[in-house]
């Protein structure tokens, strides 16, 4: 089984073998443990796994996506 968790130093997510203590994570080198780590998800394979956090990724950039205009000079 995998967990898709958060980092707790970056909050990055992670993706965790439910059988480790520890994991490292990719993106800032922080070694957490397993059990304490806040899980988002849990999946059977790794590809369900992959697929879960590009979903997660997806809604999250969707949720802090803001309208952007221009300031209009007259």
């Amino acid at each position: 089984m995998y967990l898709i968790a958060r980092c707790p130093s970056c909050g990055k997510i992670i993706m965790a073998n439910a059988g480790n203590k520890t994991r490292s994570c990719p993106h800032c080198g922080h070694r957490a443990d397993v059990p304490s780590l806040k899980v988002l998800a849990r999946v059977r394979t790794s590809q369900e796994a992959v697929e879960t956090i590009q979903r997660l990724k997806e809604q999250q950039s969707d949720a802090d996506w803001e309208p952007r205009f221009k300031k209009f000079k007259p």
